[in-house]
C-alpha cells in the first residue's frame, strides 16, 4: 500500500462523516471529490500500468461509502480516458479533473459492451463537417450539469471513436434521476444527444479497440476495489457479531473471509502492473469481488438483526449498496458470458 497514511486517514474520515447524509441525499458527491482532488490522491499513478495507490485509494473510500468510491471511480476513469487524449485535449480538462474542481462522467460502458461483441455503439455522428452526435446513452453517473462527459460513438464511416463534451453543450439532454435503492447521490442517469457537435478538437480518439484495450484493465480493477472495499467493511462488521446467536454463522464466515483476503490479493497483485494481467483474469476477478461484497452485505445483516433495518444504519446502507453490483457494467450476466468465450 503505498497511499499517503496521513492523507489518506484524513480522507477516509471526511467520507465516513457524510457517509449517512450522502445516503439519504442530503448532498451530493462533488464534496467528496473535491476533497480527493484536493490531497493529491486522486491523480497518484495516473496514466501509468502501477495503479495500486488509487486502488488503495477507492478501495478505502468505498469501505466508507460506495457511494463516494463509485463516483471517484468514474472521476478517475476520466482521468484516464484524458491523459490519453491529443494534447490540447487533454490541457483543456486534466487538471481540473484531477483536482476534483470539475467533475468526469465516464459513459464508455456500450463501447466495452460494444466490443466484447454485445451490441452496437448507440450513439452516432452523420456525415456534417462537425461531427454532429446523436443518440442516448442508457445510463452514466455523476452527470451535473457542468461535468464534463466522455463517451464513445460511431463516426459517419462506422469506425468507432471516443469524444468529450460539456454536459451544458448544446443537444445534450439530461434525463431526470430517478430515485434509486442507494447511490442516489452519484448523480447517476440516462441521457439523450441530439446533434451534438464534436469537432476535432472534442476528439479523445479515433481507434475506440486500441483506446479500451488500454483502459480496461484499470476500469475493471478499481471497479474491484470498489467491491472489496464495501466487502472488507461487512466482513469486519461481521466478525464482532459471531458469540451467542451469531456463533452459528461462524463457518459461513470463516468462508468469506477468506475469500476476500484471497481476492484482496489478487487486486494489489493486478494492480502492481494492470496492463499484464490476462483479461479473463481481470473479469473473474471482477465478478468474484461484486459476489462478495453482496455475500458479505447479507450477513452483516443477518448477524445485525432488527438493528440493522434502520434506515440511518450502515449496515443497512451497506446491504442496499451493495444490491446494485450484479447490475453495474458490466453487469453479472455480462461477466458470466465473456469469461463462458475463454473456456
Amino acid at each position: 500500500m503505498t497511499a499517503t497514511v496521513t492523507a489518506l486517514t484524513a480522507l477516509t474520515g471526511f467520507v465516513r462523516d457524510r457517509a449517512a447524509d450522502l445516503d439519504l441525499g442530503h448532498t451530493d458527491i462533488r464534496a467528496d471529490i473535491g476533497e480527493i482532488g484536493s490531497s493529491g490522491l486522486l491523480s497518484a499513478g495516473l496514466g501509468g500500468s502501477d495503479i495500486r495507490e488509487i486502488t488503495e485509494v477507492v478501495e478505502k473510500v468505498a469501505g466508507e461509502s460506495l457511494a463516494a468510491g463509485f463516483s471517484l471511480w468514474a472521476q478517475r476513469m476520466s482521468l484516464e480516458y484524458l491523459c490519453r487524449a491529443p494534447g490540447p485535449v487533454r490541457d483543456r480538462y486534466l487538471d481540473e479533473l484531477a483536482s476534483g474542481r470539475l467533475i468526469g462522467v465516464t459513459a464508455m460502458a456500450a463501447a466495452l459492451k460494444h466490443l466484447a461483441g454485445l451490441g452496437e455503439l448507440p450513439l452516432e455522428a452523420d456525415g456534417t463537417a462537425g461531427g454532429r452526435v446523436s443518440g442516448p446513452i442508457a445510463w452514466a453517473s455523476n452527470v451535473f450539469d457542468d461535468s464534463v462527459i466522455v463517451f464513445p460513438f460511431r463516426g459517419s464511416d462506422g469506425r468507432g471513436r471516443v469524444g468529450v463534451v460539456g454536459a451544458d453543450a448544446a443537444g445534450v439532454h439530461i434525463r431526470p434521476a430517478p430515485e434509486l435503492l442507494a447511490l442516489s447521490a452519484t448523480a447517476s442517469t440516462g441521457l439523450t444527444f441530439e446533434q451534438v457537435e464534436v469537432g476535432a478538437d472534442q476528439l479523445v480518439t479515433a481507434d475506440l479497440p486500441g483506446f479500451c484495450g488500454a483502459i480496461r484493465p484499470v476500469f475493471l480493477l478499481l471497479q474491484s476495489a470498489f467491491c472489496t472495499g464495501i466487502a472488507g467493511t461487512a466482513v469486519q462488521e461481521s466478525g464482532t457479531r459471531l458469540d451467542g446467536l451469531g456463533a452459528q454463522f461462524r463457518d459461513e464466515y470463516r468462508l468469506l473471509a477468506d475469500r476476500y483476503t484471497t481476492a484482496r490479493q489478487a487486486l494489489y497483485d493486478h494492480a502492481a502492473d494492470a496492463h499484464a494481467t490476462p483479461p479473463a483474469d481481470l473479469l473473474r476477478l471482477r465478478l468474484e469481488a461484486a459476489r462478495l461484497a453482496v455475500e458479505a452485505t447479507r450477513l452483516e445483516s443477518t448477524l445485525c438483526g432488527g438493528a440493522g433495518y434502520a434506515l440511518r444504519c450502515g449496515t443497512n446502507r451497506r446491504f442496499r449498496e451493495a444490491a446494485f453490483l450484479p447490475v453495474q457494467s458490466p453487469s453479472e450476466g455480462q461477466l458470466r458470458w465473456e469469461l463462458s468465450q475463454y473456456n
